[in-house]
């Protein structure tokens, strides 16, 4: 995961947080947003990646829109990892954790969401430096557990002490939603750090660290096949989104590996890009902020998925992106 990834501004920020909640001189809430594909995920897994460095307690929670109850399988990813980390004993599991498992094998969705964000922190203090993680917290929008949800995490932000981390990641869209509609929550946020598009550098470093993984000739230059040209106009076309950047790549090679091209310059890239716009529906536009959010509107604007035209079960040649 580190090997791939390119620092922003973002990640000096997450960095200076992150020494500091190892240290356990502080504490924090940090909510990390931005557009889909822009690498929300993969700060959440770099952070995970950081806990394990330094033998942290680390808990990586996936929000779907699947699964029933979200608090259950947040009592749930505890299990899991103090699992991983060797807390469960032969004699037995610690009280934190069994505290915890009454959450994640009961039936139905009664638990008092305070009680329930007490024993979480209680759990995150008992094991600092620890690491809460949450992905995609907008998956709830459609869900009537949200009131539930963020409730028990603002018991959770209450009770935990130096050297715990709170982190989760969503939408901005959705954030200023929260901040109208669970004001008690989102008040409670220490740290709000966008993910910015990636500059022409950026994304000619990200494509490079790609491509090494591939590399069999060396001594090649690190973006190649790409010349600067292509990679300006991929990032121009992705609107500096990485995923969106990798799936455009990925088309262009293609193209070039059927054409027998052995360089791909600008040309080539608009040329590939134009033929499969005018072959397939438009792709969804990538979200974007929105500044005006009603609050009763019931459920705050989603990001489209960018990659709905382009055919997600083709494989690509990157691998898996976040």
């Amino acid at each position: 995961m580190t090997i791939y990834h390119v620092n922003q501004a973002a990640d000096t920020a997450l960095r200076t947080i992150f020494d500091e909640v190892l240290d356990k001189e502080n504490r924090a809430v940090v909510a990390v947003t931005g557009a889909q594909g822009a690498g929300k995920t993969q700060r959440l897994l770099l952070a995970a990646t950081e806990a394990k460095e330094h033998h942290a307690f680390a808990v990586y929670f996936d929000v779907t829109t699947q699964g029933g109850w979200a608090l259950r399988g947040l009592a749930g990813a505890f299990e899991k990892a103090a699992r991983d980390a060797k807390l469960v004993k032969m004699l037995g599991a610690p009280g934190w954790l069994r505290s915890l498992t009454a959450i994640s094998r009961a039936k139905g969705e009664s638990h008092d969401p305070k009680e329930a964000g007490r024993r979480i922190g209680e759990a995150l203090n008992a094991t600092s430096p620890s690491f809460l993680l949450l992905n995609d917290l907008h998956n709830l929008a459609e869900s009537n557990e949200i009131g539930v949800f963020t409730k028990t995490l603002e018991e959770v932000i209450g009770v935990i002490k130096p050297g715990v981390l709170l982190m989760f990641t969503c939408y901005a869209s959705y954030l200023a939603w929260l901040t109208v509609n669970q004001p008690g929550f989102v008040s409670r946020v220490n740290r709000t750090i966008p993910l910015a598009t990636l500059s022409d550098d950026e994304a000619r470093l990200v494509l490079a660290k790609k491509l090494l993984a591939k590399r069999i000739v060396e001594e090649l230059e690190p973006t190649y096949p790409f010349d600067r040209e292509a990679v300006l106009e991929l990032n121009r076309a992705s609107r500096g989104n990485p995923r969106r950047l990798f799936e455009l790549a990925d088309a262009v090679l293609e193209q070039a590996v059927a054409t027998r091209a052995y360089q791909i310059d600008g040309e080539l890239v608009r040329a590939t890009l134009a033929t499969r716009e005018a072959a397939a529906p438009s792709p969804p536009p990538l979200w974007q902020e929105t500044s005006s959010l009603r609050s009763e509107a019931p459920n705050p604007p989603e990001a489209s998925s960018p990659t709905a035209a382009t055919g997600a079960k083709r494989r690509s040649i990157w691998g898996k992106s976040r």
